[in-house]
């Protein structure tokens, strides 16, 4: 078997090691023919996973079709704006019989779909989705962790599951890829919300008032977008936001608590490094998605008018408690 990782950022990186590791044939495709070279000389992802040695096996290249040839599955690891584009240029390089893993975690601002479902519009392949609660700083030195790999068709599912788990990275099975995406989305929103709250001097009290919160919306918000409500109470849902809300591993929770000490928004994104913030995007298009099903967000509204429309922070997180 042949995994072809598409994106070569912390989580891509993470999971082109750990299939490596794992005996297969993996090939990591990185933008930027001097960073790939660098990437595949150091054995090391300096920019995105610093101290992490990547195995010897492992390809590195710059060239999508070396990367896709052949390839019985491919890991599409790129950010969520990126998605659609992306796809679409690679959907030609995949073999006939490959199966894509989504492992973005965004939502489509107009159309309201998945990631997994927009791969899966633009290449014609079928599209599992994985999520959980995975920090790739700990996955990629082998801390226990659990993952969901999502496919209505199960058995789909099953083969990746087999593909990719190992004894510190285990994945399981689940049929209702949209509530594991949609959960995978919106964990993030929440995030900036609880570390805004962190960043305005509110303790762990408030944390898990909004992480609550938070909670019964995405538990809401599944049926009316195509899930299942209780996804949001398993791994991919409660045990995905628990990892994100409150650690300080989140990138979406570091940004929101630099908003919250006074950082304008595109300083606490330009203090990240190019890291991507998915729960900016994510918050668009949840607005938009409450907007057009007449959703009530609560969440969604405060960190949208703090991101996009400027609204003080303070205040959109002081009328945000008075909803708990």
């Amino acid at each position: 078997m042949k995994v072809g990782v598409v994106g070569a950022g912390a989580w891509g990186t993470t999971l082109a090691r750990v299939t490596s590791l794992r005996g297969v044939d993996t090939h990591l495709w990185v933008r930027g023919k001097e960073r790939a070279q660098r990437i595949q000389t150091d054995r090391e992802n300096e920019k995105y996973l610093p101290g992490v040695v990547l195995p010897r096996a492992l390809e590195v290249t710059n060239d999508l079709a070396t990367c896709l040839e052949d390839a019985e599955i491919v890991i599409h690891a790129v950010p969520s704006h990126a998605t659609r584009e992306l796809a679409a240029r690679y959907a030609d390089l995949l073999a006939d019989d490959a199966t894509i893993v989504s492992a973005t975690k965004g939502l489509a601002y107009e159309t309201h779909q998945t990631m997994a479902a927009v791969i899966e519009e633009e290449t014609g392949h079928d599209t599992v989705a994985l999520s959980g609660p995975n920090h790739a700083e700990e996955v990629s030195r082998d801390q226990p962790t659990g993952t969901i790999v999502a496919h209505p068709d199960e058995a789909l599912a099953r083969k990746v599951v087999t593909a990719i788990s190992t004894p510190t990275f285990k994945a399981y099975a689940h049929t209702d890829r949209t509530g594991v995406e949609l959960c995978g989305a919106y964990k993030n929103v929440i995030a900036i919300g609880t570390g805004m709250s962190k960043g305005l001097g509110y303790g762990d009290n408030t944390t898990s008032a909004l992480i609550t919160l938070g909670l019964n919306e995405m538990a809401r918000l599944l049926p009316e977008l195509g899930g299942e409500r209780r996804t949001a109470y398993g791994l991919a849902g409660v045990g995905d936001l628990i990892a994100t809300a409150g650690s300080d591993h989140s990138r979406n929770r570091t940004f929101g608590r630099r908003v919250g000490e006074g950082t304008t928004v595109d300083e606490a994104i330009e203090s990240l490094g190019g890291k991507v913030v998915e729960g900016v995007p994510a918050a668009q298009a949840f607005h938009r998605a409450a907007e057009d099903e007449g959703l009530d967000l609560a969440l969604t509204q405060a960190v949208y008018q703090v991101t996009e429309e400027d609204e003080d922070v303070d205040e959109a997180i002081r009328v945000l408690l008075a909803r708990v």
